[in-house]
């Protein structure tokens, strides 16, 4: 019972420290603003395509 105490107060450490990065990174850079890559890409030129959802 105890290990599994030590390792779940681990994991939220860890949450917490991923999370207090994130609001550093937010901070410091105001002016810019954080974007999505776009996911339905052209390999060849390398340029955003429309959603299809899979209909051609």
């Amino acid at each position: 019972m105890r290990t599994i105490l030590i390792v779940a107060l681990i994991a939220v450490a860890v949450v917490a420290l991923m999370v207090a990065g994130l609001g550093i990174k937010m901070l410091l850079h105001k002016e810019k603003e954080f974007k999505r890559p776009c996911a339905n890409a052209d390999p060849q030129t390398g340029r955003c395509t429309h959603c299809t959802c899979g209909r051609k």
